[in-house]
């Protein structure tokens, strides 16, 4: 691993478990929102909004299944995993600080704003 890949990796694991820390935002499709709702009439939700909410953040800190085949950069920029009886996707995309253009610098925080988008895996 590269060093780069090493400061990447690091920096992706810190925005998942402390996205405030690190220049990262997490933003949700419309299906997430709805099932962190906890409409009963979609997923016979039996948590309440803030639980659910607690438990995808949750999922998402602890996510540790990174294999070759979601991982083949080793830079944890993307995880798949169950919750809620839903099959659900996190992808961090790299931005550059000032405007919605790719990154110049990924493994730096002062060059790089990180956007982790949680998303249902039918809605990719």
């Amino acid at each position: 691993m590269t060093d780069q890949t090493f400061h990447i990796r690091r920096l992706n694991d810190m925005t998942r478990t402390q996205p405030e820390i690190v220049n990262a935002t997490w933003v949700t499709t419309r299906g997430v929102l709805y099932l962190l709702s906890g409409d009963t009439d979609r997923d016979n939700a039996v948590l309440p909004a803030p639980a659910r909410v607690a438990a995808l953040r949750a999922a998402i800190a602890t996510f540790s299944n990174w294999t070759e085949g979601i991982d083949p950069y080793g830079e944890h920029d993307f995880g798949a995993f169950d919750l809620f009886d839903q099959r659900l996707f996190f992808k961090i995309d790299y931005y550059h600080p000032d405007h919605d253009t790719r990154a110049p610098v990924p493994s730096s925080i002062e060059l790089c704003r990180r956007v982790l988008t949680v998303m249902l895996a039918e809605e990719y």
